[in-house]
């Protein structure tokens, strides 16, 4: 009895448990879906509901963009179980940034989890796909930032003989430019690792670029907020993104000489470059504009593996090796009219590396969220928010009934029910073989079993 009792109090006043049914948080947190590994590239599919119409008949892989991935042999796995706080909103207001349970103001018997972006008092704008707030861009820090990256490229899902045309090749060494990039070769490409070697006279520069590339219809595609949660791409319905982060690890094979990173927006570029067994400091820079730079006194050396990650995400350029940020944000002086003239982006991505032999693995490509400026409270006008309300948004912003959408945009703080703070039953679809055949079933996803910012 006095467990029961302990349970009941705990539920009533300090832990709730809440089920996701939907995927207007996907990828962070998944609802009701379906589930397959991708053909190609043995990545992992997830497909939900799309709100006001059918399940999709097939899928899309997210990684290598296989079409028609067959679902007719999957079945409907639960969402999303959450632990939420109900006493930290008693406390404290919500921040931004951070996912939370409220009842939705246009109906208030229905609970909903949402991101809080925007504060009482605070004038909120979306253009481009960020936030602006109160006139300015609201930029994110790299804890923020990892919580709500969305991945687009993960070469260690490597088909075979396939990832050459997501990479062209050029010799640096040429400032003019005379030769064409090449789709890279198995000298370059190996497996899951990329090798790149300029150590030798012949070679002393290489150059490696990310290009999103269609297999299906052999042609380079912008890269969108397109979510492969929602089913297969649909021609005119994703809008082109342009924030991006990048992470490897990188070991420093041999040689002297330096390792470089660029990463584009559209509209510009920045660019990171580490000295390796020479004198030197590591500098982030704006192309084109060398009064905006940053530099430390970190260096790379032979023998030793570094943890990468390099973002330029809301005009912001961030540095991070080994967990620890090396340098001050770099921010880009911005206006929500540069936004309008950025230009589509198939090409974030660039590497170089002079003088040197690296050797990359777990490369990945991520970007961030990609707030669409559609419904009723879209940015035909800024809005403004009382001084009790917040504005929230779904990370599927596609796919989500938010505060874009509801006559009263606003969520009262009295309205919030709780903060998630633990995915505590993330399930997965898992296979065995049993006596000549195949048994399904449904395990947890202890990947994904974590917490919630």
């Amino acid at each position: 009895m006095l467990f029961i009792a302990i349970f009941l109090f705990v539920r009533t006043f300090a832990l709730e448990p809440f089920g996701v049914p939907t995927g207007s948080m996907a990828p962070k947190l998944i609802g009701n879906h379906r589930e397959t590994s991708c053909p190609r590239c043995n990545h992992r599919v997830v497909v939900g509901e799309v709100q006001g119409l059918d399940r999709p008949a097939d899928a899309c892989c997210p990684n290598c963009g296989k079409r028609s991935i067959n679902l007719d042999q999957t079945w409907e796995i639960p969402g999303d179980r959450l632990l939420v706080d109900k006493n930290v909103f008693n406390v404290r207001t919500p921040r931004r940034w951070e996912v939370a349970v409220f009842r939705c103001p246009v109906d208030i018997s229905k609970p909903y989890v949402k991101r809080t972006v925007g504060l009482p008092g605070e004038t909120i704008q979306l253009v481009g796909g960020d936030v602006f707030i109160n006139g300015e861009l609201e930029r994110k820090s790299w804890p923020e930032l990892r919580e709500m990256r969305i991945p687009i490229f993960s070469h260690s899902h490597t088909p075979a003989g396939t990832w050459k045309d997501r990479w062209l090749v050029e010799s640096t060494a040429d400032q003019r430019r005379t030769s064409k990039p090449q789709p890279a070769n198995e000298e370059v490409l190996r497996g899951t690792e990329i090798h790149l070697d300029a150590t030798s006279a012949a070679r002393p520069a290489i150059g490696l670029t990310y290009r999103h590339w269609d297999f299906d219809e052999q042609a380079e595609r912008p890269i969108t907020d397109w979510l492969a949660y929602n089913g297969p791409p649909k021609r005119g319905r994703s809008s082109a993104v342009h924030d991006f982060v990048f992470t490897c690890t990188v070991e420093i094979a041999s040689g002297a000489g330096s390792f470089a990173c660029r990463l584009g927006d559209g509209l510009d570029s920045v660019n990171i470059e580490f000295p390796i067994d020479l004198q030197g400091q590591t500098k982030l820079a704006v192309d084109k504009n060398e009064k905006l730079a940053r530099q430390t006194a970190f260096q790379m050396y032979p023998g030793r593996t570094y943890r990468l990650e390099f973002s330029f995400v809301d005009r912001r350029a961030m540095l991070s090796v080994d967990g620890v940020e090396l340098l001050v944000p770099l921010d880009v002086p911005t206006k929500k009219e540069t936004y309008t003239s950025r230009g589509q982006v198939s090409r974030p991505l660039q590497l170089g590396v002079r003088g040197v032999c690296v050797v990359l693995r777990d490369v990945r490509l991520w970007r961030d969220i990609h707030y669409r400026d559609e419904g009723i409270n879209g940015t035909n006008s800024p809005h403004q928010l009382a001084a009790t309300e917040f504005f929230m948004l779904g990370d599927n912003s596609s796919n989500s009934l938010d505060s874009r959408e509801w006559n009263t945009p606003g969520v009262p703080w009295k309205d919030f029910i709780g903060k998630p703070f633990l995915i505590h039953q993330p399930l997965k679809a898992s296979r065995v073989n049993m006596n000549g055949g195949t048994k399904s079933f449904q395990t947890v996803d202890w990947d994904r079993l974590g917490w919630v910012r």
